[in-house]
């Protein structure tokens, strides 16, 4: 490893761990900083029980809620750039839409609103798909 890496990896492993030494339990952090300090920041989270419940803390304090719905509007775009196929998207969508309403977490207030948009791309994504069938139908030469 060069000079390069090395610090880069002290960059983001040390200084996190240095900027919160010395506290040591949420109420010292508590005082310290002046705010209600989380499990995360002090690093006192229970990761063996809920492993991606731990992991998600973070990103729902910033973005409330939404961290694997925005999650996973990064992995589905991701595939649309690759694919361009809406059917595909909109299929995995709806999949990943149940999986997340049948997990049983408590719904963001913002996504019903993401759930109507998302509706509103897939029947969208359902009539060009239709329309590219007739359309092919209807111009194809006779058989």
């Amino acid at each position: 490893m060069n000079v390069a890496t090395l610090s880069v990896i002290a960059l983001l492993f040390f200084i996190p761990v240095s900027a919160f030494a010395g506290l040591n339990t949420i109420e010292e952090c508590s005082e310290k900083l002046g705010k209600q300090c989380s499990c995360w920041e002090v690093g006192q989270c229970n990761f063996a029980s809920d492993p991606l419940g731990t992991m998600t803390l973070p990103f729902d304090s910033i973005f409330g809620g939404l961290s694997l719905v925005i999650l996973w509007a990064l992995v589905l775009g991701i595939i649309w750039l690759r694919t361009q196929n809406p059917m595909l998207c909109g299929v995995l969508g709806i999949t990943m839409t149940g999986a997340y309403l049948a997990s049983g977490e408590t719904i963001a207030p913002a996504f019903k609103q993401a759930q109507a948009i998302g509706v509103m791309l897939f029947l969208t994504s359902v009539g060009i798909s239709l329309y590219h069938i007739l359309n092919s139908r209807i111009h194809a030469p006779p058989q």
